[in-house]
């Protein structure tokens, strides 16, 4: 019992801390790029990459770069 009461409070701040958010990963992209290559090594492995943090890491690269190619189109005049 005594052990169970001791590994919850580390649980509960894993728990809390999550994954990164999408922002979080826009806002930093050292820590997005360590996402990709986590999330590629899974891939890799044929392990399962479904996770939350792949999943933002994926859609912060897809709102990047839709960023780009609009500020692009918006150079070219379009």
């Amino acid at each position: 019992m005594k052990k169970v009461l001791l590994a919850l409070p580390i649980a509960l701040a894993l728990t809390a801390c999550g994954s990164p958010s999408v922002e979080d990963f826009i806002e930093n992209p050292e820590k997005l790029q360590a996402a990709l290559e986590k999330c590629n090594m899974l891939v890799a492995q044929g392990k399962d990459a479904d996770t939350e943090e792949c999943n933002n890491a994926q859609t912060a690269t897809q709102k990047m770069m839709n960023n780009v190619i609009n500020n692009t189109m918006k150079q070219m005049g379009h």
